[in-house]
Order: structure tokens, then C-alpha cells, then sequence
């Protein structure tokens, strides 16, 4: 039993060191700015306040330490609208502190736009900085990332930089897009209601084992700000529910992150899209007023030729940075990546390009890019790229760049474009090449899709598919392929204005309009449609029926249609009220390639016979009798008396024992093998003299 106390005890203690501590009771709001989150002498802050909860009992503000619990910051503070204790891990419960009776932030409503606020925690001071540029680190998590929430809801927080002009800023946002940090604008998503945005933004969803207790949180990010030095600022670091006051969130700002560095420019770099070019200078200036000494490095080594200078000249490749000395415990730091490239040139003068007005309607879409290759030669296209204008300023500023140059719409007869090579806004060349628009008024008999006939064996039958554009050799120069334009696609030989296919597959001709010089191609499609490999005529009624009917079966990759006699195809296959006697069943395929027939007898007997030597109805007999499986017909009087029985397919001539039998009604019988069992029909007929 005291083992197990013990055991309980460790991993008590184990899940404390598992996650943050918080503590919202010892530290004065100016400790927290000065102590913790600045931790330099590098800026004057005053004025210190600060706003949360404590009126209903709830401290919204504290500062936290990570405890190796894996959280992003090792300490830092931290900014909550509800209790800032409870962003103690592990996630294992929804926290929901607050009341809209505690009030929300009016700078926070105006700068964000958001106009129902609640529950807000915020830390504000002054400062003065030496430098020109400050940066600190935050995370943002929520509560609100469970379930869809993140879809609609976003409490809403801000960095309010305010300059001596009044003039404010947020610096809470997302990098590149500017968007404001919220559960909505960094999220994962959720399948089916909305999906993930600015994903590479959010660290995870928190189990039961995390380092804070909310559900989910984002990656480190970096607030920034240029600023003017040795003037003042105010900065409120503000926090709210948003819309209603549910369900808590939290920042947590870096312990010492809050740095007021140097600003030495933008990298001069390739991946910047701002390289410098060799033999050129990339001037660095790090005058600020106060500085007693200046440190420069090249590659983190001290370039000593440099020191005390602020203002340099670098010529070559690397990662610079400056150390400004104020103070023994005031120093700040700039840095600045260059890159130098070899100026770029044109390797060859772009051709004119002429595009044809196919369809005469005064505009055209166009690929300009085709003259890329030539300018860019086998300079490296990781380094230079080729961006085209419609002015020489444009081009030569870097501006206004044609957006889609694959697909410009060509608009006038004739246009100058202009082709800059460089590596984003660096050094440049510029060359020009007309663009013309040929007049065009086009017509073709080419059909989008042609058949090819093919056999039960898929062999092709006659005649071919003959692919005709319907226009003069005189007009126009032609060179055909297969499937696309390419000297592998090449039909050889192929220069006339039709080309017969004996294969299926796409096929392109490529014309070149011999006065005007431009060409363009036309596509058209050869598809097969095969005769049907199995063909039957399949009866559906038994023999003597009212009705006699049959189905018409085809099997093969074709699509087919049927007909009997002379009806009209169609796709239905069944054939109904057929006489009786012969009868020429067909298919083809729906386009008609070819026709194949199969004779067949439909079996039945003739009501009545006139034997009286005229030719005509002189013998009675089954209709299609070779037609029935092993039949046996007999005749009989009305009397019941055997008068014949048909031998094949001999009828009966109306005479019983070398006499004429009278005129009158007479019954047969016809004994048949059918599905392997024998059936029996019975009928009369007569006979007339």
C-alpha cells in the first residue's frame, strides 16, 4: 500500500512538470514588460497599465514558464479572457470563465472591426526606442478549435502599435497576407463544414497529455514593426471573446523576445527576388543617433576593417549583420543576406510572332512566352526569369508585368512587347519583337470526329475515313500528325489538304497560311466502330402462338441497331405479331458501317387450302416445318379418323385413299421436341373445292 502511495506520488509530480506553471499573483504589470518580455536596456518604457477580470475575481494575465514540457517558449507571458491559471495543461477540460459583464476593449473593437467583445485582458506601456525596428514572439491558442467552432468563431486579440502621430497598427497578423491571428484565419478545419487556411501556420490539436490546457494553439510567430528611433510609441497587447463571452483563449508572449534591432533592408538574395549583380555595391547604413561603436560580420566573423563605421559598402556573397553599441547593456543587432549574381544578357534577339485571326473577330489568344527560350538561352532558369510589358518604362521599372503572357489576348494588328531578363528587380536587360495579329476569315469541312469500320475480326473495312479540311493548297501549306504537333508525331508524306485515317487516335493538322505566314493546327478525333462478333435470332414465343416473337442479339465493343424485313433500325431488339414463314433479320452498328442479315422461319399452318389444280394453296402443310425438332404431324377427319400423316416437308393434297376428300373442316396434330421434352399442339383448318 505505501508503494502504491509513492508511485501515485511520482507521477503526480511527473504530470506537474509535464506541463506550464502559471503564476498570475507575483509580478507587477511593469515587471512583466521590463523583466520578462523585454529584458533590455535597449528602450525607455513607462506608463505601465494594464486591464482584466479582477473584478469578478478573475486575473486574466500572468506569466507562465514551460517547466520542459516541450511548449515553444520557455517562459514568457501570458494573456487569457478567462482565468490565465487555468492555461495550465493537460487539455483535459473546456474552460469557459468570464461573464459579459466583464467588458471588452474599445481600441481592440476599432482596429479589428469586431463589435460584441467581452472578457478582455490587456497589458499597455510607453517606450522610446534607439533603434529602428522592433520584433517579439507569440502563440495564439483557443479553446475554440473543438469541434466546428473554428469555422465561424473567433475571439480576436491585437498588438496596438500607436506611433507620436496617433497613428495605430496591428501587428497580430499572419505573415505575407496581413490577415489578423485568429481560430478562423489559422485553422486545420473540419470535414465537410470548412476547410483548412493558412495551415502551415498551425502547430496542433492538444491531447490529454499536453503542456497547456487549451485546445488548440499555433506555431510561433513573430509581430514586427519598423519604427523611428529615439521617438515615442504606445503598445497595448490586448486579448476578447468575440460575439459572445464563452469559451476561453490565450496569447503567450515570449519571455526576452521583445527585441529593438536594426532594420538593415531587405536580403539582397535570388529567393528574395532582389539579388545585387556582380560588380555592383549594396550600400548597408546603421547611423543612429547615441551609438558610441558599430561591429560588422560577414559569415558571423568580425570584419574588423569595419569597426566603428556605420555605414558600409558590400561586394560580396553572404549573410552580414552590424552590432550597434549604445551601452555595455544596450546593444543592437541588424542583418542582412546578399547574393551576387553575373548580370544576365540576351542570348538571341526574339523573333517576330505572327498569330492568325481565325475566326475574324478581332482578337486572339496568344503564347508570348515562345520567345523566352531564345532570350534566356542556357542561363539558369532557377536564377533568371523573362517577364514581358507593353511599355519600355514598365519594363525597365519592373512594373505592371503581363500577368498570364501564355495566354494574352491580342487585340490590335500590331503590338511591341517588351522582354526583361533578370533575376526579380536586379540588374536587367531589355529587348523588344513584334507581336502581329493577321486578318484571317476561316472556314473548314474538317468534322470533329470521324469513323473508322472495323470487322468481326477488327480488321478495317472500306472505305476509310478520309479527313478533309476543304481548303486549297493554294491558300494554304498542310502537315499532318498523330495525336499532337511534334517531329516524333510526324505522319510522313502527309501534305494535302485530306489525309485518309486507317487508325483510330487523334489526329492534327497543322496549316500555314502561305500569304499571311502564320499557322496554326486543327484537331480531329478517328474512332473505331466494330461489327458485332456474335449475331442471333432468338425466339421467344412458342410455335402456333397469336403472337409470334423474337429477339434480336448482338454481342460486341460496338453499339448496334436492329431491324426485320424491311422495318426501319432502330435499338430495340424485340420483334413482335410476325407472320408466319420466311423472314431477314439485320444489324448494324449506330453508324451504319455495315449491315449483316441471318434468315429465319417463323413457324405457323395456313387455315385454309384450295387443291383444285390451280397452283395456288394446293397442299396443306406446317409452314417452316424444317423448322420444329423432330415433328409428327396427323391429320384427321371430324370424325376422328386418320386421313394422313406428313412425311418432312411434303403437305397433305386433300385426297384419302386416291379420292378427293370433301370440302370441310379438318384437325391435325403436331408432336415436336422442345427444351429437350416433347409438347403437342392440336388445330384445324379447312379445305375448300
Amino acid at each position: 500500500m505505501k508503494i502504491i502511495s509513492v508511485l501515485l506520488v511520482l507521477l503526480s509530480s511527473y504530470g506537474l512538470w509535464g506541463q506550464i506553471s502559471v503564476d498570475d499573483t507575483s509580478y507587477s504589470v511593469e515587471e512583466l514588460v521590463k523583466d520578462v518580455l523585454i529584458n533590455s536596456n535597449c528602450a525607455e518604457t513607462t506608463n505601465y497599465t494594464s486591464k482584466t477580470g479582477l473584478e469578478e475575481g478573475l486575473n486574466g494575465i500572468g506569466y507562465f514558464k514551460a517547466n520542459d514540457s516541450g511548449f515553444p517558449f520557455e517562459e514568457g507571458i501570458v494573456l487569457s479572457t478567462g482565468r490565465a491559471k487555468l492555461a495550465e495543461g493537460p487539455n483535459n477540460d473546456i474552460h469557459d470563465g468570464g461573464s459579459e459583464n466583464w467588458p471588452g476593449d474599445a481600441d481592440l473593437r476599432s482596429i479589428t472591426g469586431s463589435d460584441a467583445l467581452y472578457n478582455a485582458s490587456y497589458i499597455q506601456f510607453d517606450f522610446v526606442p534607439h533603434t529602428n525596428h522592433i520584433s517579439f514572439n507569440f502563440l495564439f491558442a483557443s479553446e475554440e478549435y473543438q469541434e466546428n467552432f473554428q469555422c465561424t468563431f473567433g475571439d480576436v486579440f491585437a498588438f496596438i502599435l500607436t506611433d507620436a502621430q496617433g497613428i495605430s497598427t496591428n501587428l497580430a497578423v499572419i505573415p505575407n497576407n496581413k490577415l489578423p491571428v485568429s481560430v478562423t484565419t489559422i485553422r486545420p478545419g473540419v470535414e465537410g463544414e470548412c476547410g483548412a487556411r493558412n495551415i502551415t501556420y498551425f502547430d496542433k490539436i492538444n491531447g490529454l497529455g499536453s503542456a497547456i490546457s487549451f485546445h488548440g494553439q499555433t506555431t510561433s510567430l513573430t509581430a514586427e514593426s519598423p519604427v523611428v528611433p529615439n521617438s515615442s510609441y504606445t503598445i497595448k497587447l490586448v486579448i476578447a471573446d468575440n460575439r459572445d463571452s464563452k469559451v476561453d483563449s490565450a496569447v503567450f508572449l515570449e519571455a526576452g523576445s521583445f527585441l529593438l534591432g536594426y532594420d538593415l533592408g531587405e536580403n539582397r538574395t535570388v529567393a528574395s527576388g532582389n539579388p545585387a549583380c556582380i560588380n555592383e555595391t549594396i550600400a548597408l547604413d546603421a547611423t543612429v543617433e547615441g551609438v558610441t561603436d558599430y561591429k560588422w560580420y560577414k559569415n558571423d566573423v568580425e570584419i574588423t576593417d569595419w569597426s566603428g563605421v556605420s555605414q558600409v559598402a558590400v561586394t560580396e556573397s553572404g549573410a552580414y549583420s552590424v552590432e550597434l553599441v549604445f551601452s555595455e547593456s544596450c546593444v543592437a543587432t541588424g542583418t542582412l543576406e546578399a547574393e551576387f549574381i553575373p548580370a544576365p544578357v540576351i542570348d538571341a534577339e526574339p523573333d517576330s510572332l505572327f498569330f492568325c485571326d481565325v475566326d475574324a473577330n478581332g482578337n486572339e489568344v496568344v503564347d508570348l512566352t515562345v520567345n523566352g527560350q531564345y532570350i534566356l538561352g542556357g542561363q539558369d532558369i532557377n536564377v533568371y526569369q523573362v517577364t514581358y510589358y507593353l511599355s519600355l518604362e514598365e519594363a525597365e521599372a519592373f512594373e505592371n508585368a503581363i500577368e498570364n503572357p501564355e495566354t494574352y489576348e491580342l487585340k490590335k494588328a500590331k503590338e511591341t512587347v517588351y522582354a526583361r531578363i533578370s533575376s526579380g528587380n536586379s540588374c536587367y536587360e531589355v529587348t523588344a519583337f513584334e507581336v502581329s495579329l493577321l486578318g484571317l476569315d476561316f472556314q473548314t469541312e474538317l468534322q470533329e470526329e470521324y469513323i473508322l469500320c472495323l470487322g468481326a475480326n477488327a480488321e478495317t473495312l472500306e472505305p476509310l475515313p478520309v479527313l478533309s479540311t476543304g481548303l486549297s493548297p493554294a491558300i494554304y501549306k498542310f502537315t499532318w500528325y498523330r495525336e499532337s504537333v511534334s517531329a516524333d508525331n510526324l505522319i510522313v508524306g502527309a501534305t494535302d489538304a485530306s489525309y485518309t485515317a486507317s487508325e483510330e487516335g487523334t489526329y492534327v493538322v497543322s496549316l500555314q497560311n502561305i500569304e499571311l505566314g502564320c499557322e496554326f493546327p486543327l484537331y480531329t478525333q478517328v474512332v473505331t466502330s466494330p461489327q458485332a462478333e456474335v449475331f442471333e435470332v432468338v425466339f421467344i414465343s412458342d410455335p402456333f402462338t397469336d403472337n409470334n416473337i423474337v429477339d434480336i442479339t448482338a454481342e460486341g465493343q460496338g453499339s448496334y441497331l436492329y431491324s426485320v424485313d424491311d422495318s426501319n433500325f432502330s435499338s430495340e431488339h424485340r420483334f413482335e405479331n410476325l407472320s408466319p414463314g420466311e423472314h431477314v433479320a439485320y444489324i448494324t452498328d449506330i453508324h451504319n458501317c455495315s449491315v449483316l442479315s441471318k434468315e429465319f422461319m417463323v413457324v405457323d399452318y395456313p387455315k385454309f387450302f384450295t387443291p383444285n389444280g390451280d397452283g395456288v394453296n394446293d397442299v396443306w402443310s406446317i409452314v417452316g416445318f424444317p423448322q420444329i425438332e423432330d415433328p409428327a404431324v396427323s391429320i384427321y377427319n371430324q370424325y376422328g379418323a386418320l386421313l394422313h400423316q406428313l412425311n418432312g416437308n411434303f403437305g397433305w393434297d386433300g385426297t384419302f385413299n386416291g379420292k378427293n376428300a370433301p370440302s370441310s373442316d379438318y384437325w391435325f396434330k403436331v408432336e415436336y421436341t422442345k427444351d429437350g421434352g416433347r409438347k403437342e399442339f392440336k388445330g384445324h383448318f379447312s379445305l375448300k373445292r
